[in-house]
């Protein structure tokens, strides 16, 4: 069970090797943090924890094998902060109704191609192709100011 203090940050861990990294970081500014395997993670769990935010680590699984592992969906439903780094934030990707999809020919590192939809939310305007000389314009404007 999550300690109840005033700033709790709670990490999922997937498997990451970077786990207790993260964890360390967040202690060194002062912030209550405690790692739980995502096999740990229930609704009840989730319900009385006193979390102010959540990691989702990354981990060596896939989300497009069907034995991924997940945490409950009433996870969005706490209203806190939420990062996925890695596979958590292919989790966060799926659970919402997005598509992850498998990068055939490109390395595991590197440059990632978004494609805009008819459904991408406003506040990623500007980060698509089409768009980037709109916003670099706009970037450049506010630099001037």
């Amino acid at each position: 069970m999550i300690k109840k203090t005033k700033d709790n940050l709670l990490i999922i861990d997937f498997g990451s090797q970077v786990t207790q990294l993260i964890a360390r970081r967040f202690r060194e500014l002062n912030v209550y943090c405690e790692i739980h395997p995502y096999q740990k993670i229930s609704k009840e769990f989730l319900h009385s924890s006193s979390a102010k935010a959540i990691i989702l680590s990354g981990g060596p699984a896939s989300v497009l094998d069907e034995t991924s592992p997940g945490v409950p969906k009433c996870i969005f439903d706490l209203g806190i902060p939420i990062l996925g780094i890695c596979y958590g934030q292919q989790l966060m990707m799926k659970m919402l109704g997005g598509q992850v999809e498998s990068a055939d020919k490109t390395a595991e590192f590197g440059r990632a191609f978004v494609t805009k939809t008819k459904s991408t939310p406003p506040f990623l305007d500007g980060w698509f192709k089409e768009e980037q000389k709109k916003f670099g314009c706009l970037m450049a404007t506010m630099l001037q100011s």
